[in-house]
């Protein structure tokens, strides 16, 4: 498995080479509300750090719902063990009967 990991990753990193050397001559200039690069800038950094951008945005909600996720698991733990401790605490509880033995009601039939 780990060889198709590390092919994956060659092959895209040399497509990310290969993207960044087809448009290392082209620039753009970057508006942003009211910021202006002042000079161009190539294409790829730009590609490259909307894509960074994009990742970091996508990691903090990621964090936020694993930290979500956790708190429901603890939430579910806790009453996992409240139930689990009824349980226990009900088949400790002896059973009577109400009628009495079998030995009196085989007595009261006869």
């Amino acid at each position: 498995m780990w060889i198709v990991r590390w092919i994956f990753w060659v092959v895209a990193l040399l497509f990310l080479i290969l993207f960044a050397t087809q448009n290392a001559t082209q620039t753009v200039t970057v508006d942003f509300f009211n910021w202006q690069t002042k000079n161009p800038i190539p294409l790829w950094i730009v590609m490259y750090l909307s894509f960074l951008v994009g990742i970091l945005v996508w990691f903090v909600f990621s964090i936020y719902k694993v930290m979500q996720l956790k708190t429901e698991v603890r939430k579910t733990n806790k009453q996992n063990e409240v139930l689990k401790k009824e349980l226990d605490e009900m088949r400790n509880i002896p059973i009577e009967d109400e009628s009495g033995s079998v030995d009196e009601l085989d007595s009261d039939i006869l």
